[in-house]
């Protein structure tokens, strides 16, 4: 493989830290295998490749990693097959350390368990199990706390839990504690920040770190008015602008330019008089009013511009207002002391849940992945009594262990694995030897506490040339079409700033394309989209095939859902490309016809919306695969399984038992449900209670109501309903006594197995991914009974906590992914994937701000932020703090939704197409607005500069966080791009499907309109048909196998020889055939089950135990049946079809007593397995000779005897005459004897059957 020259410098650097910034589809997998393998080749500084520590972010990347690594070294020692020091890597590379961090944190554990004081016998807990811990130290917790009184505590649960649901402090602590964790030290962390509200006075208040942000924010909102007026002021001096407005437009300049001067003074001050004055200045604000005045001359479009710009600055400068000064600053100081007790509390009880949830887990034994990071850190630092934090003799050990360690999708890292690297790395030592690899644009993980700003810290501060520590930018993509890559840096280069997005993209960042494409004939518009061209006529030249578009579905009045017509409007596009757009095949490198499994449609979240897709395209002909699918607790067959579980352990649940009769395990109709509920006059019975009474079986409730069902159950349908009832109730009563003592997946197992509860699932629609979804069900049941836990009761708390917490295990896939089907999956799934036609769908779903809505509000590097509570006046409102928090927390969310609007748009190698939808009037102006500019710019219009699309476009990140979904940002930027707009109406969308449908797009309709008698005549029917019909040339071998058994050659040589004695035999009544589990009792053992029974037994039949003088006795037979019984060697079936009479009758001939012989020397072989080659015209004269055909046997007995050996095979055939045997069975022995002679080298001077009906040994 050939690498660029920033590639080869990658591999080729060594002896300093490295940092490679890799866009997307730059190869970065390939150069970090190859660079491994350069390290472990280098000639000068030759390396062993279990002396490199490789960290991935999945295990999945780390097997890839190994497997890569692995055939890249193969290669090189093929190449070079005298180098001994490839060959012993390829030895060392199945102990090479290539593992995600936790599965290094967890090698540390175990290898120094003793460094921790920690049990070795230690077990990982899973996430249910842990959040059941949790619950149960977070209610001891909160017991004990209110037992003591204390008077903090109280008002803590009153500040935050202000409508009496301590539930909601539980969680907070719980946020708390995870937060806290993604710090390498937790307890510290949350100490420094529990004073976070201990500020009287201004100094100490302005002095916080993030003060700072508001001098920040009110800088940036202020200029962001005064770009905006400016705007808007150039557009009123045009020829048709509103020139009226500009009157208004200065006094607003004016205000803002007063603000701003106040603004700079505070910054510059930053005294508390300062900052009131400029809370006066904004609380004075007043706004001229704007004076229209009626000429035609005007543009109608500017005018409306103008006054939206105008609106715009206004409510900027109120939201300041409303944020950050609706109140003074000695209010912001009084709001902190207000504040101070319940936080120092809240963080106090948080430390408390920590230290009781550690002991818990101690006491359990469990660890957690949070416990393995935190152990691995106390393994390798430690704290000196000044408060440093040094290496340990552990991590000195390491660091001479590993002489580099490389880490892959850095930008994902977080603290607490920056320090464990960096902890075993030589760079205290002078010894730079880490390598990090990965692209800020791509981190998506802010979720899970990843720290981005890790990677930029290292991109900012590293050396482009040579020096201690590098920086190298990858920035050729080789993935993508020119088209792609333009599109993306056309969007970027507007929209991704430094200040939102982590990363300026400019030069450095921007993608350029180093693909290399077959070119597609040009075609025309009719050859491309024959369907639209088609009502044309005239074929004109087509746009650019490749080129990537942006389709928005109009929203219109009584319209369908809009994710429906979005989905409509992609199916409709599909249609259009499969069968007829050119996509590069990956195996031959050139062009063919798309396929659906081309195809792949990407959401910011698969949650409520693949289902709807799903069902979409599928109504459209379009197959689909969704991938990583939510909602398996929403299976009804799941739900049926545990409500049926929720009932055994409460029968009076009302909903889950419900559930239940509605389900064919009760068998209850609507108007059966109905009536039991009719039977509850007093309106205060439970469902349970009605089902008893209608059953008779003593419900509360006075004896005339019996009575009543008495007189009523003469009627049959009441008569039947009772029955019923009955029926259900000895059902659950059973099943309630068997949960007492039945491990929970032998409960559930008898359930499904008494009520055929699966077989009726699997028989449903879809019934083979609803077997699956039981299955898993038991599955988690058994995983659930290795934790800490047990019994009914808690595997429902524990399968409740796995739902509320979404730790969803999706509908487990019963379908092939690799069939030819459309794809819908997360774009966090396609992180690492590529497609060569991709859908960014969904760009209208409202972005999740919920994070900075949180009651308390948590930044690593600012700490804690709340609003301020009267808890008698139940009044709360966010503090200063917490606003400027929610600002950066929003800003921060922002910027990661255009990361991963980023990864999404990079997936696609040929063909990019985004989906949103609309409101048809706003969709329409856009579309308008943008042909209109560019045709004004066709035309050479002068003013067509100021007025070209995106020209006055607002794109500061002020303007960007003002987006609510990836359409608001989206859209701007593609129409300053001067990129085409493509909206799609719902009645054109069912036009084109009746278009395709007319065309003959759907087959089934075509089929069955057609003229059938007319298309078997066609041309084209007439050459399928020929190679239909044709002839197999090779039919001769069709009775050729490639592997076979010998008892499947006995049975063709014993069919062979009925048919030429032309015996005919009477036909044998068919007896229909019920399995054994399924009948309530089994069959006695058969001929073939007999036969097993004394294989196993002969097996393990111990002949040298006694001499050859001693004789075996039936009682002695029967105890070592017995012993082989209770040993589990054979099961009681096995036992009961041995008869040890016909046993004893084989020890006391002569034929066991030389096996024993045999046995005491060693020499006695049993259940000898072989697999034997012959020529296939061995088998039949009319197959090949050069032909091999496999045979596979076992060889009962042999042994070896001076003169050569003995093959001996047991028989329990009912037969009467030995000939018959004999001849039966004289084609397997002679395979045997065959087999024997090629294992051993030497010939067999006997061939034996013993017949155990005959009792009687048969020479053959």
């Amino acid at each position: 493989m050939r690498f660029t020259p920033d590639q080869q410098r990658v591999i080729d650097l060594r002896n300093c830290n490295i940092l490679v910034s890799a866009a997307a589809g730059s190869g970065k997998t390939a150069v970090l295998v190859q660079r491994i393998v350069e390290l472990v080749c280098d000639p000068v500084h030759e390396t062993d490749i279990d002396r490199l520590l490789v960290v991935t972010f999945t295990n999945a990347a780390a097997a890839q990693m190994r497997e890569r690594i692995t055939k890249a070294l193969t290669e090189r020692s093929e190449a070079e097959p005298e180098n001994e020091h490839l060959k012993k890597q390829l030895t060392l590379i199945h102990h090479a350390k290539i593992t995600t961090i936790h599965s290094f944190c967890l090698y540390l554990i175990k290898n120094h368990f003793n460094d921790i004081g920690l049990d070795p016998d230690f077990r990982t807990a899973d996430e249910g199990e842990m959040r059941l811990l949790r619950q149960d130290v977070l209610k001891e917790l909160f017991e004990e706390q209110f037992a003591e009184g204390r008077e903090e505590f109280s008002g803590c649960v009153e500040y935050f839990a202000y409508d009496g649901r301590e539930k909601r402090l539980e969680e907070l602590i719980g946020r708390l504690y995870d937060f806290s964790m993604s710090y390498p030290f937790p307890e510290r962390w949350l100490l420094k920040h529990q004073k976070d509200y201990a500020r009287t006075d201004w100094e100490a208040f302005a002095g916080e770190e993030w003060f700072s942000l508001l001098s920040k924010e009110i800088g940036g909102i202020l200029d962001a008015c005064q770009k905006e007026l400016d705007r808007a002021l150039k557009l009123c001096d045009e020829p048709d602008g509103p020139y009226f407005y500009a009157a208004a437009l200065e006094s607003d300049g004016e205000l803002v330019k007063k603000l701003i001067r106040l603004y700079e003074r505070a910054k510059e001050d930053g005294g508390m008089e300062a900052f009131s004055a400029l809370e006066k200045g904004f609380g004075a604000v007043s706004h001229a009013v704007m004076r229209a005045k009626k000429d035609d001359s005007v543009s109608v479009e500017k005018r409306e511009r103008v006054k939206e710009m105008r609106q715009r600055v206004k409510d900027l400068i109120a939201s300041v207002s409303e944020k950050y000064f609706s109140g003074t600053p000695e209010s912001w100081i009084e709001d902190c002391k207000k504040a101070d007790a319940a936080l120092e509390e809240l963080v106090r009880l948080t430390l408390l849940f920590r230290d009781r949830l550690d002991e818990k887990k101690r006491e359990k034994n469990l660890l957690d992945f949070g416990d393995m990071e935190h152990m691995a850190l106390r393994i390798l630092l430690r704290e000196q009594e000044d408060g440093r934090i040094v290496p340990s003799p552990t991590a000195l050990e390491y660091r001479n262990e590993f002489d580099e360690i490389l880490i892959d999708e850095y930008q994902d890292s977080n603290l607490v694995q920056e320090y464990l690297l960096q902890s075993i790395s030589g760079e205290e030592d002078g010894r730079f030897n880490r390598f990090m690899v990965g692209d800020v644009k791509q981190s998506i993980y802010k979720f899970r506490l990843a720290r981005p700003e890790l990677f930029m810290e290292k991109f900012d501060t590293y050396q482009k040339e040579a020096a201690d520590c590098v920086r190298v930018d990858l920035k050729q993509n080789f993935r993508s079409r020119r088209q792609v890559t333009d599109c993306v840096n056309d969007l970027f280069l507007q929209l991704m700033h430094r200040e939102l997005g982590g990363v300026e993209y400019d030069a450095d960042a921007a993608l350029y394309p180093a693909a290399v494409f077959p070119e597609a004939a040009a075609p025309s518009e009719a050859d491309a989209f024959p369907e639209a061209a088609g009502a044309r006529g005239a074929a004109v030249k087509a746009p650019d095939p490749y080129e990537p578009e942006l389709l928005i579905g109009a929203i219109e009045e009584g319209s369908e859902d809009p994710k429906r017509l979005e989905a409509r409007m992609i199916a409709g596009k599909i249609k259009e490309l499969v069968g007829k757009f050119p996509v590069r095949d990956s195996e031959t490198g050139q062009l063919r016809a798309a396929r659906y499994k081309d195809v792949v449609i990407l959401l910011r979240t698969t949650s409520g919306w693949d289902e709807e897709f799903k069902r979409v395209l599928e109504e459209n002909g379009v197959p689909v695969f969704v991938t990583s699918k939510t909602g398996y607790f929403a299976a009804t067959e799941v739900q049926t399984v545990l409500n049926f579980l929720r009932v055994l352990n409460n029968p009076l649940q009302e909903i889950p038992l419900f559930g239940v009769l509605k389900s064919p395990v009760g068998g209850f109709l609507d108007e059966e449900l109905a009536e039991l509920r009719a039977m509850d006059e007093t309106g205060k019975r439970r469902l349970y209670d009605c089902v008893k009474l209608a059953a008779g079986d003593g419900a509360e409730g006075a004896e005339e109501d019996r009575e009543e069902c008495a007189e009523e159950d003469r009627t049959e349908g009441v008569a039947g309903l009772r029955e019923k009832c009955s029926r259900f109730l000895n059902f659950l009563n059973r099943f309630r006594s068997r949960a007492v003592y039945l491990p929970i997946h032998k409960l559930m197992e008898e359930f499904l197995e008494e009520t055929g509860y699966l077989y009726t699932v699997s028989a449903l629609p879809g019934g083979n991914q609803r077997r699956i979804n039981v299955e898993m069900l038991m599955a988690r049941a058994e995983s659930f009974e290795k934790t800490s836990y047990s019994g009914l009761f808690h595997f429902i708390r524990y399968m409740e906590q796995l739902e509320k917490y979404d730790i969803d295990y999706g509908e487990t896939g019963g379908s092939d992914e690799n069939a030819d089907v459309v794809r819908i999956m997360s774009i966090h799934k396609s992180k690492g994937l590529e497609f060569p036609i991709c859908f960014v769908a969904g760009l209208s779903k409202r972005f999740n701000r919920q994070d900075s809505a949180q009651p308390v509000l948590m930044d690593m590097d600012l700490g804690l932020a709340l609003d301020w509570v009267d808890e008698k006046a139940r009044v709360r409102r966010s503090t200063l703090k917490k606003n400027l928090l929610a600002k950066k927390l929003s800003t921060d969310s922002l910027g990661e939704e255009l990361r991963v609007l980023y990864v999404a748009l990079t997936r696609a190698e040929e063909k990019l197409i985004l989906t949103g939808t609309m409101k048809a009037e706003k969709a329409q102006e856009a579309a308008d607005a943008q042909e209109a500019a560019k045709a004004r710019q066709a035309a050479d219009i002068q003013e067509a500069a100021g007025a070209a699309p995106g020209a006055d476009a607002d794109f500061s990140p002020v303007r960007l966080q003002e987006a609510g979904s990836f359409l608001d940002i989206v859209l701007p930027a593609w129409s300053a791009c001067g990129r085409r707009i493509c909206v799609q109406r719902q009645e054109e969308l069912f036009g084109e499907e009746l278009g395709r449908e007319a065309a003959g797009s759907n087959s089934r309709q075509k089929l069955l309109c057609a003229d059938v008698q007319g298309l078997l005549e066609s041309d084209g029917a007439k050459a399928l048909m020929e190679r239909l019909q044709k002839p197999y040339a090779h039919e001769a071998l069709s009775g050729l196998f490639v592997k076979t058994t010998v008892s499947e050659l006995k049975k063709a040589g014993m069919r062979e020889e009925l048919e030429e004695g032309r015996q005919l035999f009477a036909e044998e009544e068919v007896v229909p055939y019920v399995p054994d589990f399924v009948q309530e009792t089994e069959k006695k053992s058969g001929g073939t089950a007999r036969g097993n029974a004394y294989h196993r037994f002969m097996e393990r039949f111990p002949f040298s135990q006694k001499g050859a003088e001693e004789g075996w006795t039936v009682t002695e037979l029967q105890a070592l049946l017995k012993e082989k019984t209770e040993s589990r060697e054979l099961s009681a079936a096995d036992a009961e079809a041995v008869n040890p009479y016909k046993i004893r009758a084989f020890l006391n001939g002569g034929l066991a007593g030389r096996m024993a012989e045999a046995d005491r020397r060693g020499q006695l072989f049993r259940e000898q397995p072989f697999v034997l080659g012959i020529p296939a015209s061995s088998m039949d004269s009319a197959f090949p000779k050069e032909e091999t055909v496999l045979i596979q046997g076992i060889i009962d007995v042999f042994f070896e005897e001076e003169d050569g050996l003995v093959l001996m095979d047991y028989k329990t055939d009912r037969v009467s005459d030995e000939k018959e045997l004999a001849e039966r069975y004289r084609v397997q022995l002679d395979y045997y004897e065959q087999a024997l002679f090629r294992l051993t080298g030497k010939r067999v001077k006997q061939r034996l059957i013993y017949s155990f009906a005959l009792e009687k040994e048969i020479e053959v």
